[in-house]
């Protein structure tokens, strides 16, 4: 929390100065937070393989590629397997080279891998290619994420994390949309020159001070924290503060520091909070959506409804950096928990309803026919006798509870799982820290997206969805009994 001499710092500083300084560190968040646009387009990508794969399935060289579903579910799943090494990789980066230049480094990876896409004409350069741009994603959530939180004042360190979030929905989504007329190869080629604006971009910004101060350069962490703090904060406290924590926290460095009793319980308790985010079903959502619209087979292009189930993705997350500071963590996990418990279970009741007894979902056409002739309108009286004036609650129900699966998704426990591990470490583990909560969660992600046609198969469509209910239900109980509020707490 904030000390007695930070509050009175801040209570000399003007209001416009406050301003003029978290407008600054937001500039620096969003521009280290670049890697995040090609990696909302990296996740979301199979989206736009699967769009195009029906209608044409050519590749940039006017060749053939055909992908069974198992090689589909592989290509949403390999990234995983790269995030792991990209996890992994961070944590040692982060620690050696810095916050800077790990920033640096994590786009090289996506680099090649999005180049060999555009290039591939077999299913082999497909997965080789999304694995090596699963290390960029991977790599980046840990370097973004470690950033933002070692760079934001505490009153805001939650709403920039956040922003640095809305830039994976947005490349999610300018993806969805720009896929809808590009081919999948072309927005591979898209996605290479945003990750070279990014490097440039990285060049341009300060060091973490946290980084700094556990390395002993404290002349530089002074000059970069009066930067980032303002001239009236008190910068050799913090200082201080970073020194102390690092070194309470034990000499142990690297990824033998974890050993500890107190990180081994952090680890545990996210370990459940990833199976939450995991298991509830919303990453199969983020990665197959279009595959989902089109079991459901609604008679909208399923173009248009993929953009809108991804929109509300960004719509979300934009919700949510509005109260997140103010509501905090657990609170916002756990209502959006219970929107996905609402969503998934209504969901899963309704494909039963669809299975077993279609009669009670279909619009009943006899009721519209005393309608039509009760109405005084010739063209819409022949519009009901035909039946094209009749919408089915299949065309829209679907759709709207997807919507509100990936709303309540993306308002909690969604972008939180990233956040939360920065914010649970001392800097001198936080990288790897994070590298290993992540290494797990993304072993999870692997699992799901892996198993998903497996699910369908043998909990038939509802029962996946009942299933997704059930572990979000449960995930409330857990965030209640175990999480504890991060909000406004310090970091070290």
């Amino acid at each position: 929390m904030e000390t007695t001499d930070e509050k009175s710092a801040i209570a000399k500083e003007t209001t416009n100065a406050r301003r003029i300084r978290y407008a600054k560190q937001c500039i620096i968040v969003l521009a280290a937070s670049l890697t995040n646009i090609p990696s909302g387009m990296i996740q979301f990508w199979p989206n736009v393989l699967a769009s195009h794969l029906v209608r044409d399935n050519s590749t940039i060289f006017g060749s053939q590629i055909q992908l069974d579903p198992w090689q589909m579910d592989l290509v949403a799943s390999v990234t995983q397997i790269g995030s792991l090494v990209g996890f992994l990789s961070a944590g040692v980066f982060l620690s050696l080279v810095g916050r800077k230049y790990s920033l640096s480094i994590t786009a090289i990876p996506g680099i090649f891998g999005s180049s060999l896409i555009t290039l591939s004409v077999n299913t082999y350069m497909l997965l080789i290619g999304r694995f090596l741009d699963g290390m960029t994603v991977g790599m980046g959530n840990v370097a973004v994420f470690v950033y933002a939180t070692e760079i934001s004042d505490v009153s805001i360190r939650g709403t920039l994390c956040m922003m640095s979030t809305l830039l994976i929905q947005a490349g999610g989504l300018f993806n969805i949309g720009l896929g809808s007329i590009l081919s999948w190869y072309y927005m591979s080629i898209i996605c290479v020159g945003l990750l070279l604006g990014h490097c440039l971009m990285v060049s341009t910004l300060h060091e973490s001070p946290s980084f700094l101060a556990v390395k002993s350069r404290d002349e530089r962490a002074l000059r970069v924290l009066r930067k980032l703090r303002g001239a009236q904060a008190d910068v050799q406290e913090e200082l201080c503060y970073l020194q102390k924590n690092n070194t309470t926290s034990g000499d142990s460095q690297g990824y033998r520091g974890l050993l500890q009793k107190q990180h081994l319980k952090q680890i545990a308790l996210m370990t459940g909070i990833f199976f939450i985010h995991n298991f509830c079903g919303t990453q199969i959502l983020r990665a197959n959506a279009t595959r989902q619209l089109q079991q459901f087979g609604l008679s909208m292009d399923e173009k248009y409804t993929t953009i809108m189930v991804i929109g509300v993705f960004l719509l979300g997350n934009l919700f949510m950096t509005t109260i997140l500071d103010c509501c905090g963590r657990r609170r916002c996990i756990m209502a959006s928990l219970l929107v996905l418990t609402v969503a998934y279970a209504s969901l899963g009741t309704f494909v039963y309803l669809l299975n077993t007894d279609p009669s009670l979902i279909e619009p009943q056409k006899d009721k519209l026919l005393k309608f039509a002739y009760s109405v005084q309108n010739a063209t819409f009286n022949d519009a009901i006798m035909d039946g094209s004036a009749i919408i089915s609650i299949k065309d829209w129900l679907p759709l709207v509870l997807l919507m509100v699966a990936a709303f309540g998704h993306s308002m909690g426990i969604g972008p939180l799982v990233w956040i939360l591990p920065a914010e649970m470490f001392p800097t001198n583990l936080r990288s790897q820290g994070t590298s290993v909560c992540m290494v797990i969660g993304s072993l999870q992600v692997f699992a799901i997206l892996q198993l998903y046609s497996l699910m369908q198969a043998t909990l038939t469509q509802a029962g996946m969805y009942w299933f997704f209910a059930s572990v979000s239900a449960t995930g409330i109980l857990y965030i209640y009994c175990l999480l504890k509020e991060t909000s406004g707490e310090r970091v070290g």
